[in-house]
This record gives structure tokens, C-alpha cells and sequence, in this order.
């Protein structure tokens, strides 16, 4: 199967947005959340997340909704 995929530049604006997203996660702490099928690290999230996620989990393939707010790690 060939395929052609053409991989070019994002444009300088998209850029600029790409770049203001790496500084403004530069100082926050990361955490990942487990597939909750096979128990592997399914994404990574970071302290300013909210809200409701969709991801497919790359090992089982399972296709899960996380609500980033419980899936917060209980601290003892």
C-alpha cells in the first residue's frame, strides 16, 4: 500500500500557538491516567485540565472518556 502523505510546515500563526502552549505548561505538573482495561498509561494531563477527554488507548486499543477532575490521584 503506498501511501503519500505530504508533511509540511504548520503556518507561523499555528506556530506562534504551538509555542505559547509549550511555556504555558513549562512550570506544571504533569500526571498520567491509566487505561482503566489494561492498566497502562493511557495520556498525560497536566494541573490546569478540565473537563472531559476521549482517547484510544494505544495498547489494548479500547476507546475510554475520562472526566479529568475524578481522576484525580487521592493523596494520603
Amino acid at each position: 500500500m503506498n501511501k503519500n502523505i505530504r508533511v509540511t510546515a504548520p503556518p507561523p500563526e499555528v506556530m506562534a500557538k504551538v509555542i505559547r502552549a509549550r511555556e504555558a505548561i513549562a512550570s506544571q505538573q504533569r500526571r498520567t491516567i491509566k487505561c482503566p482495561y489494561c492498566q497502562r498509561n493511557a495520556i498525560v494531563v497536566f494541573q490546569d485540565a478540565r473537563g472531559h477527554v476521549q482517547t484510544k488507548c494505544k495498547h489494548c486499543g479500547e476507546e475510554v472518556v475520562f472526566d479529568v477532575l475524578s481522576m484525580r490521584r487521592k493523596r494520603i
